[in-house]
């Protein structure tokens, strides 16, 4: 056995660990069907303004990505970002969803949108704290 140590690992590296796991945790578990989700916002040039990503799982929707543009704040773009994810995620038979944030990011706004804190990392990475929420749909 050979050991390794690098702190530029190539993203193919990365890629080749994450699809052995995945393949692991998959045969365990009873639901293997996992499936992406993205909703993009643009504005009238094309260029992206906003957008959320994450995947469905069983009865789970995890968001990973939300952001908006710091022009299209306040103009509830996020919010209906979140509204629309939320939906699809029902429709393919999702009944909960988990997120993260950042103290310096969306706490509050996820709050505002009926998530539930369930655990803060504190002093993450050094002084500030992560947020983790979950959300029971309708």
């Amino acid at each position: 056995m050979k050991f390794t140590m690098t702190d530029n690992p190539k993203e193919q590296d990365i890629q080749e660990i994450l699809n052995h796991l995945r393949e692991y945790n998959l045969s365990r578990l009873e639901c293997k069907f996992v499936k992406p989700i993205a909703i993009f916002v643009t504005d009238e040039n094309g260029s992206k303004i906003g957008g959320i990503t994450g995947e469905t799982h069983g009865n789970w929707l995890e968001i990973d990505y939300l952001w908006v543009d710091e022009k299209a704040r306040g103009a509830r773009v996020g919010s209906k970002l979140v509204r629309d994810v939320e939906t699809e995620a029902q429709k393919r038979g999702c009944t909960y969803v988990f997120l993260n944030t950042f103290s310096f990011q969306a706490k509050d706004f996820y709050i505002k949108l009926g998530y539930d804190e369930v655990f803060t990392l504190e002093k993450y990475p050094i002084t500030g704290k992560r947020h983790y929420f979950v959300k029971q749909l309708a």
